[in-house]
């Protein structure tokens, strides 16, 4: 057991070293403990200098190793794709490009080959209305016009169902026309015509069907159907003559300029009225009907087709419109 001598002796030593002059203390990396490194092969310390960090030019074996993996998965997949000799090389090079040069040639792609788009595009005639897109645009407004399950006959909803119907078709026009606004412009605007060219046809059909005179020399309203349908695909059903008697109802009240849109009112007020229940606005126009065929015309000298089967082009029509969610 040491003296109190030798204690004072000890703790004047140590005082002693820490005034006196000395190299800097060591610096010691940290270690974990064991088993939570997995560098550590035993407890022992680090040494103690600091280990030498390598260069981030030099690439380490690993890397070296990936890169030279993914060039030969690169001539592998060339190859695999049928590519030329001189693409197959490349596609080496692109590969083991660092990732900045591979950016940069991307981009250089890219916009080469939107120069040769828009230099394919600019060779291109301008769009037309062919005359088969016409005769077709044609026949979607008549078809729409008289379609029994229309619930506005002017505005943005019929112009809407042509459109659809267009789209869907595609008849002649060239893919992606509806993503070139000029080219899709000349469409809607000859389409727009066609419908305004078919309302006017009807009205001037609707004013003949009524000449001066008793109303029993007045066209009757299968005759008058068969008016409305007349070069087109439209099947005359006792449907649509119930929406013709409508359209001459509204035409005896209000045959001026705003007629179709007397129309697309009184015929929003039949749907709203039967609550849009099918079963109320079926009798509604079947009264209509009855109405039509007590003043105009001779009921006698015709009977309506009551087991027409419509074809296949106005049962497409028919479906687009229920598509659209605009049916009556």
């Amino acid at each position: 057991m040491p003296t109190p001598d030798e204690i004072a002796q000890h703790k004047a030593k140590l005082a002693a070293a820490m005034l006196a002059d000395s190299p800097a203390p060591l610096i010691r990396k940290r270690k974990d403990p064991p088993g939570t490194d997995p560098n550590d092969s035993n407890d022992q310390d680090d040494d103690d200098q600091l280990p030498t960090i390598p260069s981030s030019d030099a690439p380490t074996e690993d890397l070296f190793r990936a890169d030279s993996n993914m060039v030969a998965f690169a001539r592998q997949y060339a190859t695999h794709k049928c590519l030329k000799p001189s693409q197959v090389t490349e596609v080496e090079a692109f590969a083991a490009d660092p990732l900045a040069a591979r950016q940069v040639k991307l981009f250089t792609l890219v916009l080469g080959a939107t120069s040769k788009l828009e230099s394919i595009v600019a060779a291109q005639p301008a769009f037309k209305v062919s005359p088969s897109l016409n005769k077709n645009l044609r026949q979607l407004a008549h078809g729409i016009t008289i379609l029994s399950r229309l619930a506005s006959y002017k505005g943005e909803r019929a112009k809407k169902h042509l459109l659809n119907m267009v789209k869907k078709n595609q008849f002649d026009l060239p893919p992606g026309i509806e993503n070139v606004a000029s080219d899709w412009g000349l469409v809607k605007s000859r389409g727009e015509y066609h419908l305004t060219q078919v309302r006017a046809t009807c009205k001037k059909f609707l004013k003949n069907s009524m000449p001066e005179g008793p109303s029993s020399g007045h066209t009757n309203i299968f005759a008058l159907g068969q008016r409305f349908v007349k070069d087109t695909k439209t099947s005359l059903t006792v449907e649509l003559c119930a929406r013709i008697a409508l359209m001459r109802q509204q035409y005896k009240f209000y045959p001026g300029d705003d007629f179709w849109d007397k129309l697309n009112a009184e015929l929003a007020w039949m749907l709203k009225e039967a609550g849009y229940d099918e079963h109320k606005i079926a009798k509604a126009f079947k009264q209509v009907l009855a109405d039509d065929r007590a003043e105009h015309g001779k009921s006698t000298e015709y009977t309506l087709p009551e087991d027409t089967v419509i074809d296949a082009w106005q049962a497409s029509v028919d479906t687009s419109i229920d598509a659209d969610g605009a049916d009556a």
